[in-house]
């Protein structure tokens, strides 16, 4: 009997630790949708007196000929004065024809850089910067987008519109451009859907910051004059977030300002492109990064330093549900109805979080034939994170995902 109720106390103490991220998880949602609803109670307008800020698009590619020229079309669509944004493409050590077809529109402005020590999107950007601000073209703000992406015609008037507010950095809806593609690019969507709109949306309404996911992300050029682009990382995007949130800064999502990108629809593209997005920055451990955002929050008094503590210590979703599982078969192994109450309200909240994706922005059917494919994309999702976690090789260089065709 001893060691039985031992076993129900260690079930408790799991299922409180997995409670607590989950719980988060659904304070967010809610936040969401009520943030969601008063948004489109909003009319979305773009006032013709609003003054145009100066735009450069950073594109860093390397070796993205098969994708870049959807994007430079986009670009080229884009309903804001052509004398207001100028885009630049950094071919990064590139070894195809990627620098020519950006050379060919006769807009796009164009550098070619090698070095292979410094290697990667985080080196590009500041490479990239500091060729701007040595030619002394400044500019009011600076966006970065991923070569395999796609924006829609009112992006810049969006995060125009968001600068005008006083935004110094600001993030937008990124998402999945080819989701019917295959079960794996309609489960991205749903992922992405998750962490790139429905948490950030839910910090907008909890007067917190959102994170930055590297494509679509604006920032100012005063924001940049005080902390200089220095992520490196294969999570550059998420490090100069963290620096941001540190300082006090805010990261303004804007859901109406949206990116697509290509997703993988192979096994190959997919596990390149997941390793470089589950690598985490090892410069310093999570706790400790924690640590000074609960001191600099506390002493300022600053709640969003002390949310963004459990943002950065939530799980992946692959982690919670594999836990909520665990805890469920203990609880009937035990026969503890206690416990399995606790489980089924755990699940519950789980599921609250992943069905506000769908519930806000109603996903094509491919998405829901797709969820039967799910518990085999959690199980690959569990293997690249627990493979990273033991062995560093991974994380130690970028890799480029595998192109198989150009975006249609």
């Amino acid at each position: 009997m001893l060691v039985l109720q031992t076993l129900r106390w260690l079930l408790w103490a799991m299922e409180i630790v997995i409670a607590l991220p989950v719980g988060y998880l659904c304070i967010l949602s809610i936040s969401a949708t009520l943030a969601a609803r008063k948004r489109n109670k909003e009319s979305i307008s773009f006032s013709p007196a609003l003054r145009h800020a100066n735009f450069a698009i950073l594109i860093p590619a390397h070796n993205e000929i098969a994708v870049l020229g959807k994007l430079l079309e986009s670009l080229a669509a884009l309903d804001y004065p052509k004398d207001h944004y100028a885009v630049y493409v950094v071919a990064d050590n590139c070894t195809d024809t990627t620098a020519e077809l950006a050379r060919s529109t006769g807009w796009v402005n164009v550098n070619e850089r090698f070095d292979r020590e410094k290697r990667g999107k985080g080196f590009a950007l500041n490479w990239l910067l500091q060729k701007l601000e040595e030619e002394r073209l400044a500019y009011d703000a600076y966006i970065v987008l991923d070569a395999d992406s796609v924006v829609t015609p009112t992006f810049l008037q969006v995060m125009n519109k968001g600068l005008a507010k006083g935004a110094q950095a600001l993030q937008a809806h990124n998402n999945v451009l080819n989701v019917t593609d295959s079960p794996s690019t309609a489960l991205r969507w749903l992922a992405l859907t998750l962490i790139n709109h429905v948490r950030p949306l839910g910090r907008n309404g909890l007067k917190c910051s959102s994170t930055l996911t590297g494509n679509g992300m604006c920032l100012s050029r005063s924001l940049l004059m005080r902390y200089p682009w220095q992520a490196f990382s294969l999570a550059e995007d998420y490090q100069y977030y963290l620096t941001l949130v540190r300082h006090g800064e805010k990261v303004l999502y804007l859901p109406e300002a949206i990116v697509r990108s290509e997703m993988p629809s192979t096994f190959a593209q997919m596990r390149t492109q997941d390793i470089r997005w589950e690598s985490l920055d090892g410069s310093q451990p999570a706790w400790k990064t924690a640590w000074h955002l609960l001191r600099a929050g506390v002493k300022n008094r600053d709640f969003a330093r002390i949310e963004a503590i459990a943002e950065l210590l939530t799980p992946p979703l692959s982690y919670l549900a594999g836990l909520c599982l665990l805890t469920l078969l203990g609880s009937l192994l035990l026969w503890s109805i206690p416990n399995l109450l606790m489980s089924l309200v755990i699940i519950g909240g789980l599921f609250c979080y992943f069905s506000t994706a769908i519930f806000l922005l109603r996903p094509p059917r491919a998405v829901y034939m797709a969820l039967l494919h799910a518990p085999g994309f959690v199980l690959w999702k569990l293997w690249v994170i627990l493979m990273l976690r033991r062995s560093k090789k991974h994380t130690a260089e970028w890799i480029r995902t595998i192109r198989t065709t150009p975006i249609k």
